[in-house]
């Protein structure tokens, strides 16, 4: 018979032994300073961090197994690199806050960094099974079907954008929480995740033809703005100007963004502006003002007004409640 005491101690050893297991290696001294972290999680989802620089006289090239079990997703976030699949025309190039999905193959990968090159990579990977179950619990029908397609058949490239940026850093504080909940806290991080990659991914008008009247020009046009405004979101153009790049007139571009993503293009601004911020602020390196620059505010008052009412909490508390909350 079992104790109540020694009951709950065991309970509470093996809560926290049961909690999502990292290890970290460095890069051998012979190819310049590195890390690599992983994390495996529920469902036999992998994700990896990966920060490095190459220091060479020449680029260098490495090829290495693939797998096809795993759909993998790979953020870029600082140098960019190229690499494919061996036999296949499967090629890609990622620059800086460029990220693609793909699934892997059972041939060989290669790839090419370049020399005295700083390389910062956070890459998930999925077993399709998964990824299938997935599909098949939150979509129906023709979701399914295009996002098959889109996601099984090729490489998709899109922009990191700072929501994504966000969520990212976020998965990084699962550390915070005792045992089994860092599963749940990941597991919650990844579908939300993904529930915002998916979206970028998968061409819009596939999925909402039927219910918006509107031109396939016009929806090219719209998602290239969406585009435009991610990948310079600090300075990001003016109405006018978007109109003049996507050459759409400023009513239709107007009225078409809201339509297609739900949210102004004035307000989307704001909000990915802010979030971008709020990942800065997490990350601890520097102080209000120089953030509030950073996200596009030209008055550090202006920014901690709108970040108020947007999280409910002046910047510079923010990244303290975060804490608190964590560890609550």
């Amino acid at each position: 018979m079992i104790h109540g005491s020694d009951y709950l101690s065991k309970l509470y050893n093996d809560l926290i032994t049961n909690t999502p297991q990292t290890f970290s290696m460095n890069i051998s001294s012979e190819f310049g300073p590195g890390r690599i972290a992983q994390t495996k999680i529920k469902h036999g989802v992998i994700l990896s961090d990966w920060q490095m620089r190459y220091q060479s006289d020449t680029d260098v090239n490495m090829q290495g197994p693939g797998n096809d079990e795993y759909i993998q997703i790979i953020f870029c976030l600082n140098d960019g690199v190229s690499w494919g699949i061996m036999n296949e025309p499967r090629s890609i190039t990622l620059q800086k806050n460029e990220s693609c999905i793909y699934v892997g193959n059972e041939r060989a990968e290669y790839i090419c960094y370049k020399k005295n090159s700083d390389f910062s990579f956070k890459t998930i990977k999925i077993p399709i099974t998964y990824f299938a179950q997935l599909l098949s619990e939150y979509f129906e029908g023709q979701e399914v079907t295009a996002y098959r397609k889109k996601l099984l058949e090729g490489i998709s490239k899109i922009p990191v954008t700072p929501i994504m940026e966000q969520i990212l850093a976020e998965m990084n504080q699962f550390s915070q929480y005792r045992g089994s909940l860092g599963y749940l806290y990941l597991d919650g991080k990844l579908l939300e995740l993904l529930s915002v990659y998916l979206g970028e991914v998968l061409e819009l008008d596939i999925l909402m033809g039927k219910n918006i009247t509107m031109s396939r020009t016009e929806r090219t046009a719209i998602m290239e703005t969406k585009r435009i405004i991610d990948s310079q979101i600090a300075f990001a153009p003016s109405c006018k100007e978007l109109s003049r790049l996507v050459h759409l007139s400023v009513p239709k571009l107007s009225r078409g963004f809201s339509s297609l993503y739900g949210i102004s293009i004035h307000q989307y601004i704001i909000d990915q502006r802010l979030a971008q911020a709020a990942q800065l602020l997490l990350d601890g390196d520097r102080n209000v003002s120089e953030i509030a620059s950073i996200v596009g505010y030209g008055k550090p008052s202006n920014f901690a007004a709108a970040f108020k009412k947007r999280y409910g909490v002046i910047p510079k508390n923010y990244r303290e409640t975060r804490f608190n909350r964590l560890n609550e």
